[in-house]
């Protein structure tokens, strides 16, 4: 009777609403933790992704970078992470070259971005600092990977632009197959 003169009087959406509030953030809390958030973030403290990793010679140095190749995992990127490693990065693949944007939302260490060609070819780089996603950094020219490493890691290894980086056989995540390229 008392939830029948709620919707007379109109109640029944404010009630509605409460009655889904806890369901509505359990909705959102598995929907981020699928989206990768949940890989990230443990027990309050950031940690680093878990996400396959490959080596990649950078000159005459080996890094081992995170392969991002989701749209969730790309998404991410490399937020919240406090320090990083030298000798580790993210490796960004795009299922074709096409031009792409990126930021440094949520990002709390300076990075350097390298922008490669569907052939490995450094056509591009820059070095971004940390601004919770005010700058914008355009590839400029139809890329299909991209590598983050810490700030002053492309000039400390002597990279340059048109260098070749060998993109070796990307590790199975269901929704990017390497091209004949990689």
């Amino acid at each position: 009777m008392k939830g029948d003169k709620l919707l007379a009087e109109g109640g029944g959406e404010h009630r509605w609403r409460r009655s889904t509030g806890p369901a509505m953030l359990v909705l959102i809390v598995l929907m981020a933790y699928l989206a990768g958030y949940g890989s990230f973030v443990r027990g309050g403290t950031v940690g680093y992704p878990k996400l396959p990793v490959v080596n990649v010679k950078l000159g005459q140095t080996t890094v081992k970078l995170w392969v991002a190749a989701s749209a969730p995992a790309r998404d991410r990127g490399l937020m919240y992470i406090r320090k990083m490693p030298n000798n580790r990065g993210m490796l960004f693949v795009f299922h074709r070259a096409r031009p792409q944007t990126f930021w440094m939302r949520h990002t709390l260490i300076p990075l350097d971005l390298l922008f490669l060609n569907q052939h490995g070819v450094i056509v591009g780089h820059d070095t971004m600092q940390p601004d919770n996603g005010k700058k914008l950094y355009p590839s400029g020219q139809p890329v299909r990977f991209a590598i983050e490493l810490n700030a002053g890691v492309f000039k400390q290894l002597r990279l340059h632009n048109a260098m070749r980086i060998r993109i070796p056989p990307l590790p199975a995540t269901g929704t990017v197959k390497p091209t004949a390229a990689s």
